[in-house]
C-alpha cells in the first residue's frame, strides 16, 4: 500500500491487513508477558504483601478488566496506528493527545530496555550460582536487543509470527510449574489465606503491590498500535483486549498461588530474599535439572517482550510522525518489509541507552523496580485519561450509542479505583529506588504540560489537529 507524498511520488505505508486475529491477541499477551512478567514481579510483590500476593494480582486484574471493557469502545471507533494518542485527541483535545503520547514515552519506549536488562541479570545469576563462571548482564541484553531489532525489521507477518510461537510455549511452561507447585506444596501447603487481604504485610504494601501488578497486566493496551496493520481491525482489537486481560487475569492469579505454594506459604520472607530468582528454585525442587526449562520459558518471553514492546512504540512513533507531532524521518516506512524503519533504529537506540545507562548506574535489578513503578503510576494517568475520553466522547457525541456500563460505570470506577490505589501506594514513600519514582513521574508531567503550554503560547500546535485525521486513515478489511 502506498500514499501520495509531496511533489505527487508515491510513498510505502505500513502493510494492511497483515496481522490476523492469532497475532492481535499474542501481541497482547507477550507484551504483558506472563513468563518473565512472573519472574521479575513474584519476588517484589511477595516481599510488599507476603502470603497475599495472589490478592495483588487479583486486584491489579479487576482494575485492568474494567479499564480494557472501556477501551474497546474507542478501539472500535478510532482503528489507528496513534493508539492513546489518536484515541485522546479525538475524544477530548489533540493537547491531551499530545500530553497523554508524552507520558506514555515512559512506557513502551522503555518496557523492552528493563525486561531485558532484568533477564540479563537473571542469567548472569543462574550461570554464576550453577557453573561459577561469570558472563555480565548486558552481553546477553545486546544479544537479545539484536534479535529483537531484527524480527521487527523484517515485517510485522515475521515478528507477530514470532510472538505466536513464544507465547505459547512461555504459558505452558508456567503454568506447568505452578500447577506442580499447588500440587507439590512447601511449608504452609497451598492455602487460601493468600485471598486473605487480613493477611497482607501492611495496607499500604498491598496497595503498591497492586500498583506493580498492574505493571504485569499493561500490555493489552499495546494492540491499539498495531490497528493499520490488522485484519479488520474494528473486531479484532477489542477481542484481543479483552480475551489477553481476561486470560492473564487467571494466568498471573493461579500462577502467583502456585508459585508460593510451591515455595512455602510459611517461608514468603525467603521467597522475596531469594538470591536467585524464585520461579528457578521451585522448578529445581520440583522438576529437578527440567529448570533449564524454566529458564528456557523466561528467555522466551524476554525476546516476545521487547519484541512487542518494540512493535507498540514504533507504530506510535510512526503515527505521531506522519501526522506532524514528531519528526517525518520517523514516518519513513521499507519499501519491501513494511515496517518503519526509522522508527525501528529510534527505539533500538532508546533501549540501547537507557538499558545500558540505568542498569550500570544502579544495577538492572534496581532498573527494573524504579522504572517499572514510574511506568505503572504513568499508566494510571493513561488509563485515566482514555477513561474520561470514553465517557465524554459518548455522553457529548455519541449519545445513541450509550452504553451505560461500559461507557460511563466502568470508565469511573476504574478511574477512582486506579487513583486511590496509586495514591495509597505513595504515601508514605515506597523505599529503596522506587522512593524517587513518583517524583520521577512528576516531572516528566509537568514538562510535558509546558511542551503543551509553549507549543499552545507560540501558535505552533496546528500540527496537532492532524490527529484528529488519523482514525479516518484506517478503513474495514
Amino acid at each position: 500500500m502506498t500514499t501520495k507524498a509531496r511533489g505527487g511520488t508515491q510513498s510505502p505505508t505500513l502493510e494492511a491487513g497483515a496481522v490476523s486475529l492469532s497475532g492481535v491477541l499474542m501481541q497482547a499477551i507477550t507484551h504483558i508477558a506472563p513468563a518473565i512478567g512472573l519472574a521479575t514481579s513474584i519476588a517484589f510483590v511477595t516481599s510488599l504483601t507476603g502470603i497475599t500476593a495472589p490478592l495483588a494480582y487479583g486486584i491489579a486484574f479487576v482494575l485492568m478488566l474494567t479499564v480494557g471493557a472501556s477501551l474497546t469502545r474507542l478501539a472500535r471507533l478510532f482503528p489507528s496506528a496513534g493508539g492513546y494518542y489518536t484515541y485522546l485527541s479525538r475524544t477530548i483535545h489533540p493537547r491531551a493527545g499530545l500530553l497523554t503520547s508524552w507520558v506514555y514515552f515512559l512506557y513502551d519506549p522503555l518496557g523492552g530496555a528493563i525486561n531485558l536488562a532484568f533477564f540479563g541479570f537473571i542469567f548472569q545469576g543462574v550461570i554464576k550460582a550453577k557453573y561459577g563462571v561469570t558472563i555480565e548482564w548486558w552481553i546477553p541484553f545486546l544479544v537479545f536487543l539484536a534479535i529483537v531489532t531484527f524480527f521487527v525489521y523484517r515485517g510485522i507477518k515475521v515478528a507477530t509470527g514470532a510472538l505466536v510461537v513464544l507465547g505459547v510455549l512461555e504459558i505452558l511452561v508456567v503454568v506447568a510449574l505452578a500447577l506442580s507447585g499447588l500440587l507439590s506444596p512447601g511449608p504452609g501447603g497451598a492455602t487460601i489465606s493468600s485471598f486473605d487481604p487480613a493477611r497482607s504485610l501492611s495496607g499500604n504494601g498491598l496497595y503498591l503491590a497492586v500498583v506493580f501488578s498492574i505493571l504485569t497486566f499493561s500490555g493489552f493496551e499495546s494492540v491499539a498500535p498495531l490497528a493499520e496493520e490488522s485484519r479488520n481491525p474494528r473486531r479484532t482489537l477489542p477481542i484481543a483486549i479483552i480475551t489477553s486481560i481476561a486470560g492473564m487475569g487467571v494466568f498471573f492469579v493461579v500462577s502467583s498461588w502456585g508459585i508460593v505454594a510451591g515455595w512455602g506459604a510459611h517461608e514468603t520472607t525467603a521467597l522475596a530474599n531469594s538470591a536467585q530468582n524464585p520461579m528457578l528454585v521451585i522448578g529445581e525442587r520440583l522438576w529437578g535439572a527440567g529448570w533449564l526449562i524454566v529458564l528456557l520459558a523466561i528467555f522466551n518471553s524476554a525476546l516476545a517482550v521487547g519484541i512487542a514492546c518494540t512493535n507498540a512504540s514504533t507504530r506510535v512513533f510512526y503515527g505521531m510522525a506522519r501526522s506532524g507531532s514528531l519528526p517525518r524521518q520517523l514516518a519513513k516506512v521499507h519499501p519491501r518489509h513494511k515496517t518503519p524503519v526509522n522508527a525501528v533504529l529510534l527505539q533500538t537506540l532508546i533501549t540501547l541507552a537507557f538499558g545500558l545507562g540505568i542498569g550500570f548506574w544502579i544495577g538492572p535489578d534496581q532498573e527494573f523496580f524504579f522504572t517499572g513503578v514510574a511506568i505503572t503510576l504513568g499508566l494510571i494517568f493513561i488509563y485515566c485519561a482514555g477513561n474520561i475520553g470514553v465517557t465524554r466522547y459518548y455522553v457529548t457525541q455519541q449519545r445513541s450509542s450509550l452504553n451505560f456500563w461500559l461507557d460511563i460505570l466502568f470508565p469511573v470506577a476504574s478511574t477512582v479505583g486506579l487513583v486511590w490505589v496509586g495514591y495509597k501506594s505513595i504515601i508514605p514513600l515506597p523505599t529503596g529506588p522506587a522512593h524517587y519514582a513518583p517524583f520521577v513521574v512528576l516531572g516528566w508531567f509537568i514538562a510535558g504540560i509546558v511542551l503543551v503550554w509553549y507549543m499552545s503560547r507560540t501558535g505552533r500546535e496546528a500540527w496537532l489537529v492532524k490527529a484528529r485525521e488519523a482514525a479516518d486513515e484506517v478503513p474495514e478489511r
